[in-house]
């Protein structure tokens, strides 16, 4: 099964410091024909495509309890990065959603230049879960008509992680190839596996990562938990976070 978003959600503050959320909102839209819920916190009037349906006055601190009460199933969030007058939420603010939502949270970080959407970085792990991030991966791929960087990575560099590593990356890159979806591939294993990755998305001029975050303590994935939230802390690009709940789809498990 394909996946579908049907309903989507952005928050904004004004069209200028949250501009690259509003064009990345509108290729969902346009790809996936769905309806697009724009959430402003104030009533500043911005311009917007005429498309999107305008709720003013939300709150920052609501965002959150909002979007889990609705029907969208993505919501995009502009991230403060450096600049406080550019984007809406803190990195704090950001991950606390991402922590409470259970569907998928995109952070897009405001530093003032356009991201580069035909490179999306894929990172596999040594967990069992981390192949489920791959038809979303392949999803936004067509959305942005992208190739997918796939990288390997571990901070165990020991004989029994490389190769179950490298049956991940087997099994992915296959499962890509089958999908028609352009894509490289490379692992990189020891040391920090969200440094490797920010470092490889930087190398690859990537304009966005594809990562799961999941509390539960049976979940081992490094782009879980803290990890997850590093990414976003420290990433210059936008960060796809997928619920694991999220993924109940098939060839979520290739």
């Amino acid at each position: 099964m394909a996946i579908t978003i049907t309903n989507l959600c952005v928050a904004l503050k004004d069209s200028k410091s949250c501009l690259d959320s509003i064009q990345i909102a509108e290729k969902l839209q346009n790809y996936f024909k769905a309806n697009v819920n724009a959430f402003l916190v104030g009533n500043s009037k911005i311009g917007l495509p005429s498309s999107f349906n305008l709720e003013e006055n939300v709150a920052t601190k609501g965002l959150g309890k909002k979007f889990n009460a609705s029907k969208n199933e993505l919501i995009i969030l502009p991230v403060i990065k450096g600049d406080p007058e550019m984007g809406l939420l803190t990195v704090a603010e950001a991950n606390q959603i991402i922590e409470r939502s259970e569907r998928m949270v995109l952070t897009v970080p405001c530093i003032g230049a356009a991201f580069n959407l035909s490179a999306i970085v894929v990172p596999i792990d040594s967990s069992f879960e981390t192949r489920q991030k791959v038809p979303y991966a392949i999803a936004f791929a067509r959305v942005f008509n992208a190739t997918l960087h796939i990288i390997g990575v571990s901070n165990d560099k020991g004989k029994d992680s490389t190769v179950l590593i490298n049956n991940y990356m087997r099994q992915v890159c296959n499962n890509i190839e089958e999908k028609g979806v352009n894509y490289v591939s490379e692992t990189r294993l020891g040391g920090n596996p969200t440094d490797q990755v920010l470092a490889y998305s930087k190398e690859v001029n990537a304009g966005m990562a594809v990562i799961m975050t999941e509390q539960e303590t049976n979940f081992t994935s490094f782009f879980s938990g803290k990890y997850s939230q590093q990414m976003v802390k420290n990433s210059n690009i936008p960060i796809l976070s997928i619920h694991p709940k999220d993924l109940i789809v098939s060839d979520a498990r290739l």
